[in-house]
């Protein structure tokens, strides 16, 4: 039952990450012109355009998520969002410059997605689990 719960696990914390990934890919000026980006300019200077940036997020979403709903090299498919994930805590949803309304809408989000961190963490120390194309090429050896 627990690897069956795992692979569940390994199925529909990524589907997250797809879905946005794909959206950004479709809409990239809607995250290269969001605050976060902007937030990540003022911090970092201009290491990249602003579309560019915009599909990187979108690549590392959608690549670092079908790494672990596909469990393949799942330990570096979770650390990858697990630092997109604290990036978007950092630049994107930083409550703790605001107030009001919005202080408490994007303290929610980052209290979300520190959660999601936590089962992507738990992904980047146990692995892919039974049910995983890692495991299926470790078998194989």
């Amino acid at each position: 039952m627990g690897d069956i719960a795992y692979v569940i696990s390994r199925v529909v914390i990524p589907i997250l990450f797809i879905v946005s990934g794909i959206g950004k890919f479709l809409n990239v000026s809607g995250i290269s012109n969001s605050p976060g980006i902007t937030n990540f300019m003022n911090a970092f200077g201009e290491i990249a355009t602003r579309t560019t940036l915009g599909y990187t997020i979108a690549t590392i979403e959608v690549i670092g998520g079908i790494s672990v709903l596909i469990g393949f090299k799942t330990r570096w498919g979770a650390i990858a969002l697990i630092l997109f994930t604290a990036c978007t805590i950092i630049f994107a949803h930083n409550f703790w410059t605001m107030e009001g309304g919005a202080r408490a809408a994007n303290q929610v989000q980052a209290l979300k997605n520190l959660a999601i961190m936590g089962g992507l963490l738990m992904f980047a120390v146990m692995g892919s689990g039974r049910y995983s194309v890692d495991n299926v090429m470790d078998a194989r050896v």
